[in-house]
């Protein structure tokens, strides 16, 4: 493990060892000012000696990997995750059918917010009081402004770009002034069907078709996948007509898409809730053929972010992905992201191979806080209910000194605070699974019990 270093006058040095910096800090000669990554700032003066070398930069929609070389030699290899795209938009799907939910009854009330748009006009809603509608034109142009992207992308793009520049920050001028970004370059069409040339790029699966039901219709011959039942039949067991539904087989919850290839005609009777649930029908397909059917979501956000990275960082070198895979296997590296970023910084060079022995530093993204907005059903064992229940009780970030996601020693490991219940807490290892007592059935740790090593914020150093 490396730390990054910056001199008394706020000059970046060359990184060191975890040793000398865990030494420098107990002599109290260092102070930390940055956990993410980690880096300390010396409290006395000293020379400001640099070496050249490269930094490699490799970018994912999940994961993100850093590496500095100075020759042959590697001095820091370090990897970030970041959160899920599909944990944060069921998150802001089950937000969203909540307050909706608190509109519609007669609990409590909350104007929306939107506009009502038309044809040529739309009518602005008063949102507060003594606020009336008002008429406004339309113009030509989008609402949003241009570059505007979903949060939960935007959020990524903002994620590469903090953690790209902290290392701009912390690093030496002889190191950064040397930077190489493998950008992402996907072509989303050849990835569906790899034999597609020509024109057939402009005729897509749905050509000469009338929309995407229609055409998913005609090409199950209008039968139910589950049933075999034809549409517009009268089913004799009840006499009702068999109507049929564009079914995603991988459900959305886990990133389908509105690509035909992963879609089949059900009818409504197989297309129930049972039917979605594990044991179901639908459930086991979605198992099959999870799989083979991702979606293009990853390629879309690498697409977009190259464009972004071209504007932000123009000083930088960029490599792709196929060539970063053939210099690795050159370099006889392991594949990770980490590994990646090595090799991204030796990028143009003729080196036959490294010396590798830093250790690799892996830090995870987590949630800050957890809201009651997602609380739909109410936990067992309280003695209120939720709609009793005080929000700020549940979004409890410390108690008696210790801090959400920090690090503590329990039973001789070291473990993660996920959450606080009166003066115990609840802990988690660096996979996420919760670790109970020994000899004990339920979760909680007494608060006691546990020794406070650091704090985390919200990215778990593992």
């Amino acid at each position: 493990m490396s730390v990054l270093v910056i001199g008394r006058n706020g000059r970046a040095l060359m990184p060191t060892t975890s040793r000398k910096a865990r030494l420098l800090l107990k002599k109290k000669t260092a102070s930390v000012v940055c956990r993410h990554p980690f880096t300390i700032q010396l409290l006395y003066k000293t020379g400001c000696a640099t070496q050249e070398g490269c930094i490699g930069i490799d970018t994912g929609s999940q994961h993100i990997g850093v590496g500095v070389t100075c020759g042959d030699r590697v001095i820091l290899k370090e990897e970030h995750e970041l959160r899920s795209s599909m944990e944060k938009r069921s998150l802001l799907v089950t937000r969203a059918a909540m307050r909706r939910g608190r509109r519609y009854r007669k609990v409590r009330y909350r104007k929306p917010k939107w506009r009502h748009h038309t044809k040529r006009m739309y009518f602005e809603k008063p949102n507060r009081r003594g606020q009336h509608w008002r008429k406004v034109k339309t113009t030509t142009q989008s609402p949003r402004p241009k570059g505007w992207l979903p949060p939960s992308l935007q959020s990524k793009c903002d994620h590469h770009f903090c953690i790209i520049d902290r290392y701009l920050k912390y690093l030496p001028d002889s190191i950064t002034r040397n930077l190489v970004i493998e950008a992402g370059r996907f072509d989303m069409a050849r990835m569906n069907d790899p034999m597609i040339h020509g024109e057939m790029y402009q005729r897509g699966p749905m050509y000469d078709a009338e929309n995407l039901r229609a055409y998913i219709f005609a090409r199950d011959n209008y039968q139910c996948a589950c049933c075999k039942a034809k549409a517009g039949t009268t089913r004799k067991t009840d006499g009702t007509t068999v109507k049929l539904v564009a079914h995603h087989i991988l459900f959305r919850s886990q990133g389908a898409t509105d690509n035909p290839k992963y879609m089949v005609s059900v009818c409504d009777h197989c297309h129930t809730t049972k039917a979605h649930q594990p044991g179901g029908v639908l459930y086991s397909w979605m198992e099959n053929n999870k799989k083979v059917t991702r979606g293009l979501r990853d390629a879309t956000f690498m697409n977009i972010l190259r464009q972004r990275l071209f504007a932000r960082y123009p000083q930088a070198a960029f490599t792709y992905g196929n060539i970063t895979a053939a210099d690795r296997k050159q370099l006889r590296l392991p594949k990770s992201h980490a590994n990646d970023a090595v090799t991204i910084s030796l990028f143009g060079k003729e080196i036959p191979s490294v010396r590798d022995t830093c250790q690799t530093v892996h830090y995870k993204q987590v949630r800050k806080s957890k809201r009651s907005l997602h609380e739909a059903i109410p936990r067992k064992g309280r003695k209120n209910p939720n709609t009793k229940a005080v929000r700020n009780k549940k979004n409890t970030t410390q108690v008696n000194g210790f801090k959400l996601w920090d690090s503590v020693l329990a039973d001789g490991k070291k473990l993660f605070i996920c959450s606080f219940t009166g003066t115990s807490a609840y802990l988690v290892d660096k996979n996420g699974c919760y670790v109970s007592q020994p000899g004990k059935t339920y979760k909680q740790w007494p608060l006691s019990k546990l020794k406070r090593l650091h704090p985390n914020g919200n990215w778990l150093m593992t």
